[in-house]
């Protein structure tokens, strides 16, 4: 049993000295929408976890070609919340997530709770 914990202590330091990159922790946000237990609701229609997903895994790759948007090396956790995942660029809705319990809040602030989770898991 020490030996089990002594494993598992090294696996989580091993962890925090090679920290996330931006790019992994966006991935890891779309993962967490693709394991959502609720739905996101996108331009006031519901559409489950894989289909949001899947969605914003083609906004960030439209977004990254963009002449508008930063070089795809810049792109942080951050901007991809802000940017691609909290509301549409066609009509400027603001994306929402209506959890298990009924309860909606926006996709940004969802987001936001999940990157905290993902930068404190280190810590």
């Amino acid at each position: 049993m020490v030996l089990l914990f002594l494993s598992f202590s090294i696996n989580l330091s091993a962890e925090c000295r090679n920290p996330l990159t931006e790019e992994q922790k966006i991935e890891s946000l779309i993962l967490s929408v693709q394991k959502l237990d609720g739905v996101f609701i996108r331009n006031g229609e519901e559409h489950g976890a894989k289909e949001a997903a899947e969605h914003l895994r083609y906004k960030l790759n439209s977004a990254k070609k963009s002449i508008f948007a930063p070089d795809p090396k810049d792109w942080t956790a951050k901007l991809f919340i802000e940017k691609v995942a909290s509301k549409s660029f066609l009509s400027g809705e603001v994306y929402k997530i209506k959890l298990k319990d009924g309860k909606t809040v926006t996709s940004q602030s969802w987001l936001e709770v999940e990157l905290k989770k993902i930068n404190d898991s280190c810590k």
